[in-house]
């Protein structure tokens, strides 16, 4: 599911500009990255109670070299300088790297002094011994050192170096992906999120993208899958049977159910999730000796009973974003 960079992306780079976003202004190279990364940061940021370990948010959503095509890579050394740090791919509304003036299209170079970019030998290394690793040992970097507080990032925007002090707002652990594929599925890997280009295509609206967002961020709020790997459930075909289905079954309506309340928290409309749960599994479910998910007249009566609780208990929150400019 490696992201493929198509001809608009190309042109909105080459259009970039150089000044710096007002202060609050959200930012983006690519619209539906944004929009992913604004509804996972909101429902992030509004269950930060709900989390026993919440995490550092700042905002940006990050993109790799490496992420890239190799036919589209020298474009984006050239145009963006992506081989020399991570790249900001989009910045939410009045997320705390929008409020200290970052914007897409810059290089973080380093965080406390610590470089964000590694050498092609270790970059290989990590590379090797797992897919993905090389990226994942960078933002655990940046992770760490926003684990200590305010932060200190180096920034590169078109040639020109800076300096800016970020501070990081708590959430539950939400680091959200879309990636390009014709295969729609939502999943938690290694404790990130990632949707497909996809499954985006086959929701309707922000609300109904908030229980898919949700849904995962339920995954690993309730440590899901740390609980599976104790009862020893294997990964892969030998999950879908007997036992281990029915462990896999009560991870995805735990999930379900608490998916509704991340929404609703975050002023989501969490009935979305009857109409989605209709056409997904319309078209996307088939018969099966032993389920690992609920149906749909089970996920129905689920979210029936957990929209009357939220109805019954609470206030639909008010939410506000700031103004958003594409780069």
């Amino acid at each position: 599911m490696r992201p493929v960079l198509a001809a608009p992306v190309l042109a909105a780079i080459a259009f970039w500009l150089v000044a710096a976003a007002p202060a609050g202004t959200g930012s983006y190279l690519r619209a539906d990255d944004y929009r992913v990364a604004s509804i996972g940061f909101r429902v992030a940021t509004r269950a930060a109670a709900l989390c026993p370990e919440p995490a550092p948010l700042s905002g940006a959503q990050l993109h790799h070299l490496a992420d890239y095509e190799p036919k589209d890579q020298a474009g984006l050394v050239e145009d963006l300088g992506l081989d020399r740090g991570p790249g900001v791919l989009s910045v939410v509304g009045d997320s705390p790297a929008a409020e200290v003036g970052l914007s897409a299209g810059d290089v973080l170079l380093a965080i406390n002094g610590l470089p964000l970019q590694l050498s092609p030998a270790e970059s290989a290394r990590l590379n090797k011994e797992r897919p993905r690793g090389a990226r994942e040992a960078i933002e655990a970097r940046l992770l760490e050192q926003l684990r200590l507080g305010p932060a200190d990032l180096h920034v590169l925007r078109a040639g020109r170096e800076f300096k800016v002090r970020l501070a990081p707002r708590l959430g539950c652990p939400a680091n959200v992906r879309l990636a390009r594929s014709p295969e729609a599925r939502a999943a938690t890997v290694r404790g990130q999120i990632v949707l497909t280009t996809a499954l985006l295509g086959d929701v309707a609206d922000d609300d109904e993208l908030a229980i898919i967002i949700g849904h995962e961020l339920a995954h690993l709020v309730l440590r899901h899958a740390e609980r599976l790997d104790e009862q020893g459930v294997p990964r892969g075909l030998l999950r879908e049977f007997g036992v281990n289905a029915e462990r896999v079954y009560r991870t995805e309506e735990e999930a379900d159910r608490l998916a509704l309340r991340l929404a609703w928290n975050a002023g989501y409309d969490a009935g979305a999730a009857i109409p989605l749960w209709r056409r997904l599994l319309a078209k996307y479910d088939g018969p099966s000796l032993f389920r690992t998910h609920p149906s749909l007249r089970a996920r129905e009566r689920l979210a029936r009973q957990t929209i009357a609780e939220l109805q019954a208990g609470s206030k639909r929150p008010e939410f506000r974003e700031g103004p958003l400019r594409q780069r």
